[in-house]
């Protein structure tokens, strides 16, 4: 059952970053992002053929996906106040960091805890670049405290799923017992602590998705050509002037 769980709730994964995708592309974001949306319906796909299999060559498609979706925006955002040359040396400079590691973990050292390390050093410094670019850009006072709740949002969201795996994993007997003896199915699948991983992770990376996003607009000096759409929890960065979207 555990691992039903754990690859049934990567479709959380999909969903999200497929609504990502299409709005990234319909509403001419730029390309970083579509790649990055990619990335992230990979991760998910990863980590379900790992779940469903066990085997150690999908839990790569699961981890290094990882890496790559979140070096792909810091690359972009490493450069964006550069000139043209430096802009190309960092995006250069971290694919060829990201292959190294890559090199390393596949050949070299498979230590979960040297994944683990880089996946933060990597996060750290896409966290740190946004909120200088934030900073340097952003002069609309009401878009930086978004921009504050969105990060917080996936911040959060991460730290909240981080919490309960861990929990799950220090508590994986008496959890078994009470979801085997008590709860039963179905409701004893709520109380699989890597799915909630699974759907909190997910919804994470969906806010700082939007969260670039907006910064990236502000990058490009297109910030005025789009407006927020909420649709209660979930949100779209809308291009005013799309054609399929009729105006009043």
């Amino acid at each position: 059952m555990t691992e039903m769980v754990n690859s049934l709730t990567n479709i959380a994964f999909e969903l999200l970053a497929l609504h990502h995708l299409y709005s990234a592309i319909m509403n001419k974001h730029s390309r970083v992002y579509i790649y990055t949306c990619i990335g992230f319906a990979v991760v998910g796909l990863g980590s379900f053929v790992f779940h469903m299999s066990l085997l150690y060559k999908y839990q790569l498609m699961d981890e290094l996906p990882m890496i790559y979706v979140t070096a792909i925006p810091l690359g972009y955002l490493l450069g964006y106040d550069k000139s043209f040359f430096i802009k190309k040396l960092c995006h250069i400079g971290t694919v060829a960091v990201t292959l190294l590691f890559t090199y390393i973990y596949v050949y070299i050292w498979r230590n979960p805890v040297f994944h683990e390390a880089f996946y933060a050093l990597v996060n750290l410094g896409l966290i740190l670049k946004s909120l200088d670019a934030i900073h340097s850009l952003i002069t609309d006072n009401k878009v930086r405290k978004l921009e504050y709740k969105l990060i917080g949002l996936a911040l959060g969201f991460f730290a909240l799923g981080f919490l309960i795996w861990n929990i799950d994993n220090l508590f994986c007997s008496p959890i078994t017992l009470f979801r085997r003896n008590v709860l039963g199915l179905p409701l004893g699948f709520l109380t699989e602590g890597h799915g909630w991983w699974h759907i909190f992770t997910g919804m994470g990376i969906y806010y700082f998705i939007l969260y670039n996003e907006i910064l990236s607009t502000w990058i490009r000096g297109a910030e005025k050509e789009y407006k927020l759409i909420w649709y209660g929890p979930f949100a779209e960065l809308r291009l005013k002037a799309r054609p399929d979207i009729k105006t009043d």
